[in-house]
């Protein structure tokens, strides 16, 4: 009996759309997130394939001697595509010169992931290749054309093999970046390693096995292969490659993931809203029920199949359109990136129906209840029950909904928490200013007649909702200030690692009696170059004799043994200076005494962000393992380094009686243009020990994916803005009952309508310009934690947003709610009566 009742009641409801608003907050809290969770994934995954071309593959296996063979063969069984790398030095014979190089060799497969950049000939174009060189050719970096002084297609005698030059080695996708590994590179085919002679017991080699596939099979893989790795085995993936490329990957996915949780933020806040206007206008059908006999049990029946069924027409539609729109987007931000963006999985799908799920109970529970519980002598004392309209126990359940899904979304507490203390300092702050502002109005003495007064009084009527729609128009410009802030600040900051004036080219290997002749030589071709440090590599083995852990693989998402003290995965390059570097800051203790006390003792200046990774204080001894040498050194102060500007820095500078007490070669870089390229090509004939990175390629990939990025994230935040004009929608929407009563009384009173369009504008002006201030100051507050503690950037204020803040917040709102009653208020007072009956 009651379910055909309630069907009727639904049926006649979504003519008159009654259901109009909580249907549209439920299918906007679906279609936001999966919209944003979507595009989010799909953007990840793109970064993360164009990451992997860095390493050239997805992950990497790194030893220093042999790998048995089950490891390739369990890794197909995996389903792992592979490929096999060797490095090892040795020397290259041609035309009487003698030359050391590196060699790469490679097996088919290889790179798995990326390009091999290769010439014809030294003056051909470039172009891009997905295999190395066959068997008995060789390809060799440009340096070593000037070196060797031969041609492509000349014969070069690499250890005891004798091989074909065929091409020009432009660029490998895991070639070094800011690693000081040379630039006289040679790619070899792995069959040819014997024909070389050059690798035998003893030699030092390092091996690596590349993979690639998707991340189930990889951590599948990772698991089994975890209990066999060797102490010296490791294995990494991009975000374990200590590179600024490596923290953008990280800073764009952490931003991508706020956006994501601004989307469920801003659809919770309109699903909570909406359900509880939307119960609060069937107060009177439910009271009129009561009256005519109806029981508790059938009207919570009725009323619980209601949201049922709009829970899913909704949630069916939010996928429906959030799918269409996802589509859209990610067909225009592949356009522009140039590339095809992968297909998201069913987290998206899943974790929307779900939002929306959770959204629809937890946020429709307090006011179904309440709605339940309204008396039947409403009908005769309409005020019965107004009492419900603000329930101290909905906000805690609602805010505690929202706080749960924004961490199952993140999966990360701190930013989770952050928002959500931001959130609720701007509810604390605007409940406060509401209750004054409106209090006080009543106090302003304007004239009668004038529309700040009818805007006024118009506000202090409606005190309790104006106060959540207040909150609500807060969240709303507030998460897009956040955007838009740390949307440019974050794009500005990476720019910033790549300054115009950055060196593009690393020369290293330079001997002690080389140095002067090579700044002359600098000098004469007018080449803009760093000064010219000592270098070594050192592995940081203790603090105070107390051994450092085993690395584990941060891709991985591993945690190290806690009973064993934290250290670092690399061998550093280290220098010693007399003074402090351009650049570099101290921000604890001070600057070497040797040479002014006398002392004998080495002494050591840490860059700071390794203070706590090592966890050193001032006074520290660091022991260094340098070849098989034992280094003592004391840290005497900590040093911010700005890595970005690509200019030599160092983790650690050790002070000048470090002289003489290990082998050192010297390091520098240079900005080079076009121009320079054959005064180089002297240079290093002059001096062929020398080598030189050009690390300009590599600069332009980490450009290309800041460009994708930032192209992302404006995609993302347009995403966030309409969001945001939707939950503005609502609000207003919500309200037009009460506006369009509102408004037959004052016209019945004689009120002109130039006087009401002009309240009605200067309402939502004052209610916007407020909630603007204040979501700008806390968002400013909050912008400045997120940039320390999430981008590991220094933050700072932005007090432009003061002013911004209010003045978009009065246009944005006031437009979009003038537009909103605009049509109301051009209805005649017989047609809204008939609208309210």
């Amino acid at each position: 009996m009651w379910v055909k009742l309630a069907f009727k009641l639904f049926s006649r409801e979504l003519r008159r759309g009654e259901l109009t608003i909580i249907f549209a907050a439920i299918a906007l809290a679906v279609l936001t997130v999966f919209s944003l969770s979507a595009i989010t994934e799909r953007i990840s995954l793109n970064l993360a394939q164009k990451s992997s071309d860095f390493i050239a593959s997805d992950r990497r296996l790194s030893s220093n001697h042999a790998f048995e063979p089950q490891l390739l063969t369990q890794a197909n069984k995996f389903g792992l595509a592979t490929a096999e790398m060797l490095y090892f030095d040795s020397m290259l014979f041609a035309n009487d010169e003698l030359v050391l190089s590196s060699v790469k060799a490679i097996t088919g497969s290889y790179p798995l992931r990326g390009k091999i950049t290769i010439k014809d000939h030294l003056t051909s174009p470039a172009y891009d290749v997905d295999t190395g060189p066959k068997a008995g050719s060789i390809w060799l970096s440009e340096g070593l054309f000037y070196t060797l002084n031969v041609n492509v297609g000349d014969k070069i005698e690499l250890g005891a093999g004798l091989f074909n030059v065929t091409k020009v080695l432009v660029k490998e996708p895991d070639a070094p970046f800011f690693s000081l590994s040379g630039n006289k590179r040679v790619l070899l085919n792995y069959a040819d390693i014997p024909t070389t002679q050059a690798v035998q017991p003893g030699s030092r080699v390092f091996h690596r096995l590349l993979f690639a596939g998707n991340e189930q099979q990889l951590s599948e893989y990772y698991a089994w292969l975890k209990p066999q790795l060797k102490s010296n085995q490791t294995w990494q993936g991009i975000k374990d490659r200590q590179s600024p490329l490596g923290n953008n990957i990280v800073r764009a996915e952490r931003f991508l993931l706020l956006a994501g949780l601004f989307g469920i933020m801003l659809a919770a806040v309109a699903m909570a809203v909406s359900a509880k206007r939307y119960c609060e206008r069937q107060y009177d059908p439910v009271a009129m029920m009561k009256t005519l006999g109806g029981s508790r049990k059938v009207i919570r029946n009725i009323f619980l199949l209601h949201l049922s069924l709009v829970t899913v027409f909704s949630i069916v539609a939010g996928l429906m359109v959030g799918f269409v729109l996802q589509t859209i987007g990610a067909d225009y931000l592949a356009s522009f990136m140039g590339t095809e963006l992968p297909q998201a999985g069913f987290r998206p799908w899943l974790l929307s129906a779900f939002i929306g799920l959770v959204c629809a109970l937890m946020f429709s529970l307090k006011p179904l209840l309440d709605l339940f519980d309204i008396p039947p002598l409403r009908v005769l004392r309409r005020n019965l029950g107004d009492t419900l309209a603000i329930s101290r126990i909905h906000i805690a359940l609602s805010m505690m909904t929202i706080f749960v899904l924004m961490w199952i979304f993140s999966g990360e507490i701190l930013t989770t928490l952050i928002l959500f203390a931001s959130t609720l300092l701007i509810i604390a702050i605007l409940f406060a200013i509401s209750r004054l502002l409106f209090a006080a109005g009543r106090r302003l003495g304007l004239r009668p007649g004038s529309s700040w007064s009818l805007a006024l009084a118009t506000l202090q009527k409606r005190a309790n909702a104006n106060a959540i729609q207040l909150i609500s128009f807060a969240l709303a410009i507030k998460l897009m200030l956040f955007l838009v802030i740390l949307k440019n600040d974050i794009i500005t900051d990476w720019q910033m690692q790549v300054p115009a004036d950055a060196p593009n080219m690393f020369i290293i290997n330079i001997a002690e009696e080389q140095v002067t002749p090579i700044k002359q030589f600098f000098r004469d071709n007018n080449i803009a170059h760093e000064d010219f440090y000592p270098v070594f590599s050192g592995r940081v083995d203790a603090v105070n004799g107390e051994k450092f852990a085993r690395r584990v693989s941060k891709q991985e998402g591993e945690e190290k043994d806690k009973n064993a003290k934290k250290g670092v995965s690399r061998e550093p390059n280290l220098t010693w200076l007399t003074s402090l570097p351009e650049g570099n800051v101290i921000t604890e203790g001070q600057w070497f005494t040797y040479g002014v006390t006398g002392g004998n003792d080495i002494e050591v200046s840490v860059f700071d962000g390794w203070q706590d990774v090592l966890g050193l204080e001032l006074g520290d001894t660091i022991t260094l393992l340098v070849n098989e040498q034992v280094i003592n050194a004391k840290v005497t102060s900590f040093r911010k380094v700005d890595w970005g500007t690509l200019k030599p820095n160092f983790v650690m500078i050790l002070s000048p009686n470090m002289a003489g007490k290990v082998p050192v070669t010297y390091f520098s870089a240079a900005k080079l243009h076009d121009s320079d390229t054959k005064a180089i090509s002297q240079l290093l004939q002059r001096y062929p020990t020398i080598s030189m990175i050009d690390i300009k390629s590599q600069i332009e990939q980490a450009q290309a994916i800041i460009a994708q990025v930032s192209l992302a994230i404006g995609f993302v935040l347009s995403i966030v803005l309409v969001s945001g004009a939707l939950v503005l929608v609502s609000q207003v929407q919500a309200s037009l009952a009460e506006r369009m009563e509102e408004m037959v009384i004052l016209r019945t009173l004689g009120a002109k309508g130039r006087l009401i369009k002009l309240a009605t504008l200067y309402e939502f002006m004052l209610l916007g310009g407020i909630a603007g201030l204040v979501a700008a100051i806390v968002s400013d507050i909050a912008l400045l934690v997120i940039q320390q503690q999430l981008f590991n950037v220094a933050g700072r204020l932005h007090p432009y947003i003061w002013l911004l803040g209010p003045l978009s917040g009065a246009l944005f709102v006031s437009s979009i709610g003038y537009f909103m009653v605009a049509h109301t208020m051009r209805q005649n007072t017989q047609g809204l009566l008939r609208k309210l009956g």
